[in-house]
């Protein structure tokens, strides 16, 4: 009976411990399962805030790539339009240089014609008093000579009263085709001198180019009644009458 009494107590003893062990893992799965949820729930609100965040950051690159994107195109109209600009000055820049220099190129030019023409008219002047001088009868030329001598002493000297003529000057020079004679050198002297209230001194040279005629120098004053000043001077109205004719 005894026996019997500590088996049944034993059996007693070992339902007590299997309920308990059983309420304890019943609580023990419990407290699983509700922490379980709670990892669940925690999981799944960080798994949503991330979301959102992924969403947000996607967005905001999204913004920032298109700020990006608009800043590159507003940079590359600002490159196109400043190597626009800086195109057409550089053109402008050489349009007028160039015409700077067609003008450059142009006045040389006509200094260039200017200069050949004076050469050309010179040497055509020297040719012509050359022939004249060639071709003309020595008493001819001598006998022009004379007159324009007169004509000058006469009447060239009309208007040097006039003129203001550096003091200090004793000396006129004569450069005269042939001798001057001794009435037409007094006269000249004497015509001067009574012009000017001075006494002057008169210097004589031939020059044989001058083909007739005399060149009288009185200081930087300079009366030319030489043939070749008459054609120089015939030569230039020449060149006008037909330079007016081109225009």
């Amino acid at each position: 009976m005894l026996i019997i009494s500590l088996v049944l107590f034993q059996i007693v003893i070992f339902i007590g411990l299997i309920y308990m062990f059983k309420h304890i893992l019943n609580r023990n799965v419990v407290l699983a399962t509700k922490h379980l949820e709670e990892l669940n729930q925690d999981y799944s609100k960080k798994e949503k805030d991330i979301n959102r965040r992924l969403e947000e950051a996607k967005r905001k690159s999204e913004e920032l790539l298109s700020v990006a994107r608009n800043e590159a195109e507003k940079q590359r109209l600002d490159i196109a339009n400043q190597a626009a600009a800086e195109r057409d000055k550089i053109l402008k820049e050489a349009r007028v240089r160039s015409e700077e220099i067609v003008e450059q190129a142009d006045r040389s030019r006509k200094v260039i014609i200017a200069e050949l023409d004076e050469r050309i008219a010179k040497e055509a002047i020297n040719k012509a008093c050359e022939s004249i001088q060639n071709t003309l009868p020595e008493e001819f030329k001598q006998d022009v000579h004379s007159r324009w001598v007169r004509d000058l002493i006469e009447n060239g000297f009309k208007k040097i009263g006039q003129l203001k003529i550096i003091k200090g000057i004793k000396e006129i020079k004569v450069l005269t085709a042939f001798p001057l004679s001794d009435s037409d050198r007094a006269e000249l002297l004497k015509k001067v001198n009574k012009l000017l209230g001075s006494n002057m001194d008169l210097k004589e040279e031939l020059d044989p180019k001058i083909v007739a005629g005399i060149i009288v120098e009185i200081g930087s004053l300079v009366l030319d009644g030489s043939l070749r000043h008459k054609i120089l001077g015939q030569v230039a109205m020449l060149d006008a009458s037909g330079k007016e004719a081109d225009e």
